[in-house]
């Protein structure tokens, strides 16, 4: 059972009274100008609302900022979309925020390349799904992979030769079934780019069965092409120097995940507050999922709305504390049984997490 001790011991370190929250997770957006074939808001298009954030909504959250560590401005939208991102950058940088997002760089241009650097953003990951035109542009579809990856290499250019290493650029990598074997390729054009880390990610939310048969992790141990791919993908990053970070292809139970409810809260696009990306998407309705091949629902999460009331009031309230302290006796168990504690402390398997993260695959690490 994860929470490993280094964990633990990382959790406690890292807590910081005046700034208690590693992160908010900010969606400026739910709109995307790509149509890639695992997202909601290409798959679930007939229900779901194209919103942008409003600067009033913003502000309601910014209210708080200073009591958290990074901003991330994406949720399931493209960020560079919304007319007021830059603006919503400085508004967190000004509270102290490290301050990052996710992009499909479809609108990295040089313009707002020169933007971001301007005002020192932290973090800039952009999302890839291929080494190769042809993989990425069949599952990121409608992006043009040579204008991508001319837009991230002009950006890093710029970073270059104005001597920043801010913001700290990550070449996202999906990993599914269909590109596994290009990931070795993926850290080898990172790293001729200037990117400072390749992370490869999973296909972590699967909303139908077609889906399903994209995500390459599983109870299992990987398949041996995948446990070869990553080898040469490790391989590559070390001769190459680029730092390497791939996710979990194995399930292993988790205390609590790395979107960690006790330290990072989500807000949607329309204000409301929820645990994470994955417990709220802008349907409002049961969340549909496919998990371990069969077919679920579990019902959106949300506490409240900040157009309602403070963020730190919905925070405080008693279903949103109740939610927490599941996770917090689940710690509680795992720690008991890592350092012996002498009381009595309840074990983890009579310390449920909620219903809407049980079938989530991030419960499982990958």
């Amino acid at each position: 059972m994860a929470p490993t001790v280094k964990q633990l011991v990382s959790w406690i370190k890292g807590h910081d009274a005046a700034r208690p929250f590693e992160a908010f997770q900010v969606e400026v957006t739910s709109r995307c100008n790509l149509k890639c074939v695992m997202c909601p808001v290409t798959v679930l298009a007939d229900r779901w609302p194209a919103r942008d954030m409003s600067w009033e909504t913003f502000g309601r959250i910014a209210l708080a900022f200073e009591r958290a560590k990074c901003v991330h401005l994406q949720g399931w939208g493209e960020p560079l979309l919304h007319r007021r991102v830059f603006d919503m950058i400085a508004r967190a940088k000004s509270a102290g925020c490290r301050v990052g997002f996710t992009t499909n760089g479809t609108r990295l241009t040089r313009a707002n390349g020169t933007r971001l650097l301007d005002l020192g953003l932290d973090l800039l990951a952009v999302s890839i799904a291929g080494a190769s035109a042809a993989t990425h542009e069949a599952i990121r579809v409608g992006s043009d992979f040579a204008r991508l990856v001319e837009n991230l290499r002009r950006f890093l250019r710029l970073r270059r030769e104005r001597g920043y290493t801010r913001p700290k650029v990550q070449v996202f990598y999906l990993m599914t079934s269909a590109n596994f074997a290009e990931l070795p390729r993926a850290v080898e054009l990172a790293a001729d780019l200037g990117a400072d880390e390749l992370v490869a990610t999973n296909l972590d939310y699967v909303i139908t069965a077609k889906l399903d048969e994209l995500r390459a992790y599983s109870s299992s141990p990987p398949a041996p092409a995948y446990a070869d791919a990553l080898e040469q993908a490790h391989r590559v990053a070390r001769r190459t120097g680029i730092a390497f970070r791939p996710h979990r292809l194995q399930f292993t139970e988790m205390a609590v995940c790395d979107l960690n409810p006790l330290r990072i809260l989500f807000v949607s696009a329309d204000g409301e507050v929820s645990p994470c990306v994955y417990s709220s998407p802008l349907v409002r309705s049961e969340i549909p999922r496919v998990f371990e091949g069969r077919p679920v629902e579990v019902p959106v999460v949300s506490f409240g709305n900040v157009n309602d009331r403070s963020l730190m009031k919905i925070w405080e309230g008693a279903a949103y504390r109740e939610f927490r302290q599941r996770f917090s006796r689940r710690i509680a168990g795992v720690s008991a049984m890592m350092f012996g504690a002498a009381r009595a402390v309840a074990p983890v398997e009579e310390s449920p997490e909620p219903d809407a993260c049980r079938s989530c695959a991030k419960r499982y690490g990958v």
